[in-house]
C-alpha cells in the first residue's frame, strides 16, 4: 500500500504508528534522503495524522494501549486522520501539487529557508532584534496548544542551519515542550550539525523505485502516456526532482552540451563559460530561477566527474546511461587522472556553495568554468 498516497514511506509510517499507539513517540526527528524523494509530503501526513484526535493519546486514554498488536496493514489503515474532527477539518493539505502549498492548523508551525537566502534565518527561530524569544518558532512551541492537543513544527531545508540558528535551536530539540514533535527535513545526516543529530532520531528516505516515480508523474499530470512517464523515470534517479530536470526540454538539450563541453580535453574555458551564462540567464528574470538552474547544472555535473572517476579507475567497467559517450571519450582519449575528476567534483562543491551564499551568479559561473579548464590541460 502506499500510506495516505505516499509511495516509499509505508515503513517509516508503520514505525511511527507503533511508537505513537504504544505512547513511545519521540519529540524530535531527523528525515534525511535524496530531494524529491517525498520527506517533506510525508512530513505533511504525519503531522496531520498526530493532530487528528483519534490518535492524540493523553494519560487516561487506554484504548489503543490495551488492544492487541494489529498486523502491519491494519496498523497502517488505522493510522490515519479521521477527517472529521475540528483538527483534521482545520489542516487544509493533500499530496496533490494543486492544493493549498502549506497546512493552515493554528497548531502546525512550518520553517523553510527562503528563495533569496543562503541560511535558515535566525529570525524564524527566536524573532528579530526587536522581539528576540517573543517570537519564532521556540516561542510558538512554548505556548499552549491552541487545539488543545499536539504542537507539531516542521523544518525544512535543515541542511542550512548556521551555527548560531542550530544553538537557538538546540533546547527545544533536545527537551520539546509537552505534547510537542518537531520534524527537520534535510538531504544527509552528514549536512547536520552534530549537535542537532545527536538530539534527533533519524529516519532514512531512499529514492524511489522507478515504477513509484512513473505513477507520480502520471497521477499529477506531468506526462500523459505510461511510455513517456517510465522513460523519465529511468532517467531521474529515484528522484522527483530530478524528474523535473528531465521533463524541462531546455535543460535536456543543454545538458549534451554541457556533457560535450566537460568531456574536451582541454575543456576550452571562455567558450564554455559563455554557454553556461547564456543558459542560466535564459531561466527568466527572476535571480531564484537563475540561480536553481546553475544549481541544477553544478549537480549534473558532479554526477558526471564521478562517473567519470570511476570509468578512469576502471576503463572496462564505463557506466551506462547518458554519460556513456563522453566519459568513453575521456578514457579513450588519455592523459587523464582519476584524481582529476576528485578535483573537478571538489570545484563544483565549492561553486554550490557560493551559490548558496548569493555570490553573483555569472562570476560563479564563469570562474567554474575557467578552473575546470585549467585542470583539463
Amino acid at each position: 500500500m502506499a500510506w495516505q498516497g505516499i509511495l516509499g514511506v509505508d515503513e517509516i509510517a508503520l514505525q511511527f504508528a507503533r511508537a505513537n499507539r504504544r505512547r513511545r513517540l519521540g519529540g524530535s526527528f531527523l528525515f534525511v534522503g535524496p530531494a524529491g524523494v517525498g520527506k517533506r509530503s510525508f512530513a505533511f501526513a504525519l503531522a496531520k495524522t498526530l493532530l487528528c484526535s483519534r490518535h492524540f493519546l493523553q494519560s487516561g486514554d487506554a484504548a489503543l494501549e490495551s488492544d492487541a498488536a494489529p498486523d502491519p496493514v491494519a496498523e497502517l489503515e488505522r493510522f490515519q486522520p479521521c477527517g472529521e474532527c475540528e483538527n483534521c477539518k482545520q489542516f487544509e493539505w493533500s499530496v496533490d501539487p494543486n492544493s493549498p502549498p502549506l497546512p493552515t492548523h493554528p497548531d502546525f508551525h512550518y520553517v523553510c529557508k527562503p528563495a533569496d537566502k543562503s541560511l535558515l534565518p535566525l529570525e524564524a527561530l527566536i524573532g528579530d532584534k526587536d522581539a528576540r524569544m517573543r517570537s519564532g518558532l521556540c516561542f510558538e512551541l512554548n505556548q499552549t496548544a491552541f487545539m488543545g492537543g499536539r504542537k507539531i513544527a516542521v523544518v525544512d531545508d535543515a541542511d542550512f542551519f548556521n551555527l548560531e540558528g542550530a544553538n537557538a535551536l538546540l533546547k527545544t530539540l533536545e527537551e520539546p515542550p509537552p505534547n510537542t514533535i518537531i520534524f527537520l527535513i534535510g538531504t544527509s545526516a552528514a549536512k547536520q550539525l552534530p549537535t542537532i543529530r545527536s538530539r534527533c532520531q533519524t529516519f532514512r528516505f531512499n529514492s524511489l523505485s522507478n515504477d513509484a516515480l512513473a505513477a507520480i508523474l502520471l497521477r499529477q499530470g506531468k506526462v500523459e502516456t505510461q511510455e513517456e512517464a517510465d522513460a523519465v523515470a529511468r532517467l531521474s534517479a529515484g528522484s522527483l526532482e530530478e524528474a523535473e530536470k528531465a521533463l524541462d526540454a531546455k535543460f535536456s538539450e543543454f545538458q549534451q552540451t554541457l556533457f560535450s563541453e566537460l568531456a574536451r580535453r582541454p575543456i576550452r574555458g571562455v567558450e564554455f563559460a559563455v554557454k553556461l551564462c547564456e543558459f542560466v540567464d535564459a531561466a527568466g528574470k527572476e535571480a531564484v530561477l537563475r540561480r536553481r538552474r546553475l544549481q541544477n547544472v553544478f549537480k549534473e555535473s558532479i554526477a558526471f566527474f564521478r562517473a567519470a572517476f570511476l570509468a578512469l579507475e576502471e576503463p572496462a567497467k564505463i557506466p551506462q546511461g547518458k554519460y556513456a559517450p563522453f566519459v568513453r571519450r575521456i578514457v579513450e582519449n588519455g592523459g587523464t587522472a582519476s584524481r582529476d575528476m576528485l578535483d573537478c567534483v571538489d570545484l563544483t562543491l565549492d561553486a554550490m556553495e557560493k551559490v548558496d551564499r548569493n555570490v553573483n551568479l555569472p562570476y560563479v559561473a564563469e570562474a567554474w568554468a575557467y578552473d575546470l579548464a585549467a585542470i583539463s590541460r
